[in-house]
């Protein structure tokens, strides 16, 4: 049996935290510890390629760590955070453009700056967008699963 709460003098924080489905709070953990590992991974990546591959600008390295974090990621995502939802033909493509397209936001911002500021992006502001067009886009439910995002 389910036990109703009260959110009566709680304020409206605690009244939309009350409703959040438990299923999307179990979805958000999983793609924050997949993010965070991806982009522990990507950070490492880009650290590595400026200090080993001289002579090399911080967005050649950022390019580099992409394409070797990108199928990381899409495997990661797509077997831990979405692992619910089934796959379809387009899903790799729609992963990619968006992620691609997140990719160049980061370095437009970053160019000319330092590879940490693009790490720190990387972060902050690229995980939460992702998080959202992966949800309602990459990893949408097929049409006939009857299934709702």
């Amino acid at each position: 049996m389910r036990r109703e709460v009260s959110l009566a003098g709680r304020g409206p924080a605690a009244a939309l935290v009350a409703r959040l489905d438990r299923t999307f709070v179990r979805r958000v953990g999983r793609y924050g510890c997949v993010g965070v590992a991806v982009s522990v991974f990507y950070s490492l990546a880009v650290i590595a390629c400026v200090r080993g591959l001289h002579p090399i600008t911080p967005t050649e390295a950022s390019v580099i760590a992409f394409v070797l974090t990108l199928p990381v990621s899409y495997l990661a995502h797509g077997r831990v955070t979405f692992a619910d939802r089934p796959a379809d033909k387009f899903q790799p493509l729609r992963f990619g453009l968006s992620t691609a397209m997140s990719f160049i936001v980061a370095v437009t911002e970053i160019a000319g700056r330092s590879y940490l500021l693009g790490i720190a992006w990387n972060f902050l502001i690229i995980p939460a967008t992702n998080f959202l067009v992966y949800l309602l886009w990459v990893f949408r439910p097929t049409r006939n699963t009857g299934r709702t995002p």
